[in-house]
């Protein structure tokens, strides 16, 4: 059996957690939470020869759930948040005076997230409706893969 038989199956993986990709993209997009397209550039796909995985930036479960207030002591972010808030304000024309302002505010009220922005292209429907001809490929690939190792070509 050949390397590209083997990594055949993690190539339909690949093309399952890009169209995955793609949703988030476009919820983010849909829902307002695409001003500077850093978080979208942050969603990768690696793959290690064992395996694919979909890498979702750590900040982006805070766009569905919202922010808490700022406590005592906190961590500060990399870029610290004020950084992230002004490349915001740039890219939706707003002066970056503000933006001190909109810390503040966040430190101390938090913010509301938008429920459905992760939970809707990464649930169980659209995951499994994405699935469905990527393990129909892999079955297929499969049987075809066993039908040679039983009755081989050429004999």
């Amino acid at each position: 059996m050949s390397n590209d038989n083997l990594n055949s199956p993690f190539r339909g993986l690949e093309g399952l957690l890009e169209s995955l990709k793609t949703d988030v993209i476009h919820s983010l997009q849909a829902n307002g939470k695409y001003a500077t397209g850093q978080t979208a550039q942050q969603i990768t796909i690696t793959s290690d020869g064992n395996g694919v995985q979909l890498n979702l930036p750590a900040h982006i479960q805070a766009l569905e759930t919202g922010r808490r207030p700022t406590g005592t002591n906190a961590t500060p972010g990399n870029p610290p948040m004020i950084e992230r808030i002004k490349q915001w304000c740039h890219a939706n024309g707003i002066p970056d005076k503000a933006a001190w302002a909109i810390k503040k505010s966040i430190d101390k009220h938090g913010f509301k997230g938008t429920p459905g922005i992760l939970s809707e292209p990464l649930g169980i429907e659209n995951i499994n409706l994405r699935l469905k001809p990527v393990a129909e490929e892999i079955a297929q690939t499969i049987t075809q893969q066993i039908a040679g190792a039983i009755d081989p070509p050429g004999i």
